[in-house]
């Protein structure tokens, strides 16, 4: 009879059958031999993953399956001796080292990838940012955390970086605000700048000049205000001048009272130039209004012929002479006229007397004029018929201290005259100070020769008179 065996049945019976055909002059040695293919074997075989709880099948060793005969198995007890047939040993023990080395080699990876597989597909999916749901570190659903983006205002939150804003009050994100301990919104630093909170302090960070409260931002820090920062700062009225730091500020700039103004003067809230008529000494005045380069004598020596007005259109009905007294006190009239000399033959051809108003106070005005000028109050007046005085070109007017013969003051205009005959001082005369006065009165009544400023008398006609729009008769004088 045949018997069929696996090739799982025969490596069970060829390793002790292999053990007994060792040498027995080297009995301990093969003990050692027969121990270490022993051990090597059950490794290479306790390597192989196992598939099943089942015996291996001839699937995962190959797929040869060999017919044995028993009768060629040698009996190996004691009383019968041991023989083995070569034939089988050899073939055996052959195909024991080759089913081992098979075993070693060939692990089953597909049953492996197959349990991995199902393992995988049976745990819970990776979390991520946009899955609706609150996992992994997130504070609220898909937001928060180290991984996610900051949570809106009113979601949970464990720490202020959890939040946009930047504020996480009570485990909830909270609305930004400028006194939450926060830099958020768009300030430039913790409270502070940007549109919506209050400036920030000097030291502070800053993107633009408006976010601090000095106005000057340099390297992205607000620096303390100066004088040469380029800035409307401290308490200046205009950028870098006025107020109680800085240097007054120029004509045009902005300001709040005269020491804002390097003139002095602060009108409507700006500074405007100096005059010799605006109440304050500025400018290189000597005194209020007077004195140095600019503006009259503080006081002069005497009386002086102030304004004119000889020409008007058609019949001259408003003609007038202002005498005015700037000597610092009252002035005696008496033996005092006013001489009108012909430029045609330089002779004199009217003389008014002033001796009737007796004196002339001190600032005080006197007007030889036409009956139709209005004279204003406290304002002397000697009356003058109509077209009395001469239209130039040229003409003079001199004002003439007949008891101490003395020429107090004179104009030509229309041109020069210089040799002139006046009454009471005699011939050759000059009514030209220093350079003439070169312009004329129009004749239409809207204008006249005037010392500007009021009361300007430095010897010098080109400089001392202006050709004034706006006659003043018994008031200061005006352009």
């Amino acid at each position: 009879m045949r018997i069929t065996w696996s090739v799982s049945s025969i490596l069970l019976f060829t390793l002790p059958l292999a053990c007994s055909t060792v040498a027995p002059e080297d009995t301990e040695a093969s003990t050692g031999d027969a121990e270490e293919e022993s051990t090597s074997a059950q490794s290479d075989s306790n390597s192989v993953p196992p598939t099943s709880d089942g015996p291996l099948t001839s699937t995962s060793l190959g797929d040869t399956t060999d017919t044995i005969d028993p009768s060629t198995f040698t009996d190996t007890s004691p009383t019968g001796g041991s023989t083995e047939d070569p034939n089988l040993t050899t073939g055996t023990t052959a195909m024991s080292d080759t089913t081992a080395s098979e075993t070693t080699v060939v692990p089953d990876t597909d049953s492996t990838a197959t349990t991995e597989e199902s393992s995988s597909s049976t745990g819970d999916p990776p979390a991520t940012c946009d899955d609706g749901l609150q996992n992994a570190s997130e504070t609220d659903v898909d937001c928060g955390g180290p991984d996610c983006s900051p949570c809106d205002d009113g979601l949970q939150c464990s720490e202020p970086t959890d939040c946009s804003s930047g504020v996480c009050t009570d485990t909830l994100c909270a609305v930004p605000a400028c006194d939450d301990g926060a830099q958020n919104q768009d300030e430039s630093d913790i409270d502070c700048g940007g549109a919506s909170c209050p400036q920030c302090l000097d030291g502070d960070s800053c993107t633009d000049s408006s976010d601090c409260e000095s106005g000057v931002c340099d390297a992205d820090i607000c620096l303390a205000p100066t004088c040469e920062d380029n800035s409307f700062n401290q308490d200046e009225t205009d950028v870098d001048c006025g107020g109680s730091a800085c240097a007054p500020c120029d004509n045009g700039q902005s300001c709040v009272i005269p020491d804002d103004c390097s003139s002095l003067v602060c009108e409507a809230d700006t500074c405007v130039a100096p005059t010799c008529s605006d109440a304050v000494q500025n400018q290189d005045e000597e005194a209020v209004d007077c004195g140095g380069s600019m503006c009259a004598p503080c006081q002069l020596d005497g009386l002086i012929i102030n304004e004119v007005d000889y020409d008007q259109a058609g019949n001259d009905t408003l003609e007038f002479i202002e005498i005015y007294n700037n000597t610092g006190g009252l002035v005696s009239l008496v033996g005092v006229k006013v001489a009108l000399v012909n430029g045609m033959n330089n002779a004199t051809y009217a003389n008014i007397d002033l001796s009737g108003q007796v004196a002339l106070a001190q600032g005080q005005y006197l007007l030889v004029a036409n009956p139709g000028v209005v004279v204003p109050p406290n304002v002397l007046k000697v009356n003058l018929n109509n077209d009395t005085i001469q239209n130039g070109a040229p003409d003079g007017i001199a004002l003439v201290d007949t008891v101490g013969m003395k020429l107090l003051d004179a104009i030509s205009y229309e041109g020069s005259m210089t040799n002139a005959t006046v009454t009471g001082l005699g011939m050759g005369i000059n009514l030209v100070e220093g350079t003439a006065f070169p312009t004329a009165d129009a004749g239409n009544g809207l204008q006249s020769i005037a010392r500007f400023p009021n009361g300007n008398d430095k010897n010098n006609a080109m400089t001392d008179l202006v050709l004034s729009k706006n006659p003043t008769p018994g008031l200061a004088n005006t352009k």
